[in-house]
């Protein structure tokens, strides 16, 4: 069965959606913890890891999407490569997905994490 080939704003649309549900978890994860230390330590967390792994993963997968010349592979096709110069066409896509992904949370971790920290003592943004 021949499936059509891997789009670049198809990859960067599945990974934004992925994106945007990690999003919710680390909103979802914001509120449940009550401390507002570990509150904040957890934003700024989210958001410096989320920004630097997501733009190594999305620049190296953008790079092995462009060194791949067109030929993009997915997963299932990765034990009918026949050397190991076809192995970057199936973790491009992977890569831009994973750096999209990741990238995704950070405004909202960051918006968050600013929200939080400028609240006053005692409100329910500030914590328990």
């Amino acid at each position: 069965m021949l499936e059509p080939r891997l789009r670049l704003g198809g990859v960067m649309a599945r990974g934004a959606a992925y994106g945007v549900g990690a999003a919710i978890c680390v909103v979802a994860a914001a509120f449940v913890v009550r401390d507002h230390g570990v509150r904040v330590d957890l934003l700024e967390a989210t958001t410096y890891l989320g920004l630097l792994t997501g733009a190594v993963f999305l620049m190296a997968g953008l790079f092995f999407w462009a060194c791949s010349a067109g030929e993009i592979l997915r997963w299932r096709d990765f034990l009918t490569t026949t050397g190991p110069h076809e192995v970057v066409s199936v973790v491009g896509p992977s890569l831009v997905r994973a750096g999209v992904f990741l990238l995704v949370p950070v405004p909202c971790a960051f918006g968050l994490g600013r929200l939080v920290t400028s609240a006053e003592y005692g409100s329910w943004l500030w914590g328990g």
